[in-house]
């Protein structure tokens, strides 16, 4: 890994100081609600420099400090609606997907289908894209707002699976500095530091971490160091200033896949040309943030920008080095009227530069792969555009009745050029300039029954525009002699798609709240999608093959939770045992498709359940948890092989003084050998096992330390 690794820790520390400012509320970030709160608002938070928020359409996880705490599995596990699923463990990015988006994305690891932000700004690419998220560090969060499906379309979303909010940690909590550090199998360890600080008038965070792992595959380390801090000041009653900065810096092995028989036998064995071409994800991002609130009495208005630098050298069967620019503008004006009506206007201005080359992996096929760059065969530039204009309002004309509502217009641009010096008949050039418009809206009803109890339906419609990594796709090219894959008659190419953007109209239904004793969170949702992007993929070179629209494609879903307090003062005053499920049904398919009929797409788990049994008192945590899969995802579009399913069980116990945290947790305890996951979909592969799977995490103990001063 890297021989200078260290010596950016004290690069990324002064970067972090120097940008310590981060926004606490920006201008796409959730509204502030009206004055009668929804019975389902799970909690308002108000921090200086923030405003309340109502979250009758959000669903918001915490993490969970008790335990380990470094991947975006660990952050979001058992969040109903939201599919994970690792690739090549650790950080290396997993399998995003909400209500089945994205599922067929383009080459590994680029993902699609959800947008990302942090503390309410895209951070997901111009283009829609969310590659390389080892940046998302979980311990930098104090939440995570989750707007599933159409529901994104509430706070200006432009993807068809909605919105993910990663919000940093205020400076009104665990104020002072904080040390965590922890080891685990495969070589794990993990630490960092973090100081919180609340004055009368500002708050800030600010926190460094380091990540590394050997990981239980023979190709399959991982270093990451990264920084985030942001501060929010108000100047006077009617102004706030804030500002933030993150620094990554990540490298990856990448092991590659395997096939059934080698999971089911536990193989550790690794790809034998990712060894040889020593294939790895060297990624460096550095994102700034600054903003403004005003107060107008009466109203909010809210602008923010973002500047972001990514630069990635993605060395496989090709050695692919990317140089991103993407910088964002937000505007969000909002008002309440009376206690019945509120209503807010959002601008969403977003772009992205992106310069990528492509060179042979040493000669470019797997007997000459050497880890270094060789001939290049590819130089383009990329760019994106997109800009997001939205009105929303609610209304409430009864204490019990809430109609949500809000439409809005996104348009896309997507530009390719082509640089290389060897174009000629057999390598023309690869160059694309389209653009892509739509409708985007919601309209939301929600009912209290009860006081604790909501009902409420939705229909929306979004669109999704193609990402860069399905408009521009690789042509491998055929060897020969006379380095014939550059010079050839059929040389190795970037080769442009023409593809349209795809559309949602979904319903859903549901209930939020509590009866009795329990919790309930239940929706069941219907989505009718045209023009699904979809896509073939090699997963061993993670090259796509083929890409194109389908016709129609369809959704049936059930996103659910529910738990309950079922005994108290057990052992002790004040102790308590929760027990808890969650269940998420994701069936897509096509629809009178012309070669596949109304096949299952690929990829995607049907059904998933989480099941977890907690015990808390005052200093002592314990929980077991467990996930059922009970039949894997198809690896082809034919449906003729698919992963089996699985079981896996694990458990923590912590203890917490107030300022010292001890915990140790285990995961997987009875080494259950599965998928976690098909990298790649095909066409057809007759049945026959093939190296496509992801292998799971084995049996992996960590044990944490936390302090607080």
């Amino acid at each position: 890994m890297k021989t200078d690794f260290f010596s950016r820790l004290s690069v990324s520390v002064v970067v972090l100081v120097a940008c310590l400012p981060a926004s606490g509320e920006n201008a796409v970030a959730p509204d502030s609600g009206d004055a009668q709160s929804h019975a389902t608002a799970i909690e308002t938070i108000i921090v200086v420099g923030k405003l309340p928020r109502s979250r009758q359409s959000e669903d918001v996880t915490k993490p969970v400090l008790e335990g380990r705490l470094s991947t975006l599995e660990d952050l979001l596990r058992d969040t109903p609606g939201v599919q994970i699923e690792p690739v090549f463990g650790g950080i290396d990015h997993p399998r995003f997907s909400i209500r089945g988006s994205g599922l067929q994305r383009g080459t590994q690891p680029a993902g699609r289908g959800i947008e990302l932000r942090l503390d309410g700004l895209p951070i997901t690419y111009a283009d829609t894209s969310f590659d390389f998220v080892e940046f998302l560090e979980p311990l930098f969060f104090g939440e995570v707002g989750i707007l599933r499906g159409g529901r994104g379309a509430l706070e200006g979303g432009s993807a068809l699976g909605g919105i993910v909010d990663f919000r940093g940690r205020s400076g009104a909590v665990d104020r002072g500095f904080t040390a965590r550090g922890e080891i685990g199998s495969f070589d794990y360890l993990r630490s960092q530091a973090a100081y919180a600080g609340l004055s009368e008038n500002g708050e800030g965070f600010a926190s460094v971490s380091w990540f590394s792992q050997d990981g239980f595959r023979e190709y399959g380390a991982q270093d990451a160091l990264r920084a985030y801090g942001r501060y929010s000041q108000n100047v006077s009653d009617s102004l706030t200033l804030r500002f933030s900065g993150s620094a990554n810096d990540s490298e990856l092995e990448l092991p590659g896949p395997q096939t059934l028989a080698q999971i089911d036998a536990g193989s550790t064995a690794s790809q034998p040309n990712n060894i040889a071409g020593d294939w790895r994800r060297v990624t460096d991002q550095y994102r700034f943030t600054s903003g403004i609130g005003v107060d107008l009495g009466g109203s909010r208005l809210d602008l923010d920008a973002a500047y972001m630098i990514t630069d990635v050298e993605f060395r496989r069967r090709d050695v692919q080095v990317e140089d991103n620019d993407d910088f964002v503008l937000a505007a969000r004006l909002r008002g309440q009227h009376d206690a019945a009506v509120g209503w807010g206007a959002t601008l969403i201005y977003q772009r992205n530069d992106r310069r990528q080359q492509q060179f042979f992996n040493g000669g470019g096929t797997p007997p000459t792969f050497s880890g270094a760059r060789g001939d290049q065969w590819a130089d383009n530039d990329l760019s994106a555009d997109r800009l997001t204009a939205q009105f929303k309002g609610h209304v409430r004309p009864t204490d019990r009745i809430r109609l949500d509502f809000t439409a809005g217009w996104d348009w896309h641009d997507r530009a390719i050029s082509d640089n290389f010096t060897g174009i000629r008949d057999s390598r023309p050039p690869a160059e694309l300039d389209d653009s892509y418009d739509g409708f985007n809206g919601l309209a939301l009803l929600s009912f209290d029954a009860t006081p604790a109890l909501t009902v409420f339906a939705g229909l929306s419609h979004v669109i999704e525009p193609p990402t860069y990594d399905v408009l521009l796709i690789n042509a491998a090219g055929t060897p020969g002699p006379m380095n014939a894959l550059l010079n050839g008659t059929d040389p190795r190419r970037p080769v442009v798609r023409e593809l349209d953007e795809q559309t949602a109209i979904t319903a859903e239904a549901g209930v939020r709240g509590r009866v009795g004793a329990f919790r309930l969170d239940f929706t069941l949702y219907r989505a009718w999608i045209e023009n699904e992007i979809v896509s073939t993929t090699n997963a061993v070179t993670q090259n796509v093959t083929s890409v194109g629209n389908a016709d129609d494609t369809r959704r049936w879903g059930i996103e659910s939770s529910v738990g309950a307090i079922v005994a108290e003062d057990v052992f002790s005053d004040g102790d308590s045992i929760d027990i808890a499920a969650d269940w998420t049904w994701t069936d897509a398919h096509f629809e009178d498709d012309p070669i596949f009929g109304n096949n299952v797409l690929p990829i995607v788990v049907e059904h998933r359940f989480g099941t977890r049994v907690s015990y808390r008192s005052n200093r002592i945590s314990a929980e077991l948890f467990g996930t059922f899969v009970p039949d894997g995802g198809y690896v082809d579009y034919a449906n003729t092989l698919r992963a089996d399913g699985f079981v896996t069980i694990g458990g923590r116990v912590s203890y917490d003084t107030g300022q010292f945290l001890v915990f140790v947790e285990g995961r997987n305890l009875t080494d259950e050998r599965f998928v976690s996951s098909v990298i790649g979909a095909r066409n057809n592969v007759n049945g026959q096992d093939n190296p496509t799977f992801a292998p799971g995490e084995p049996a992996a103990v960590t044990l944490g330390v936390q302090a607080r001063f």
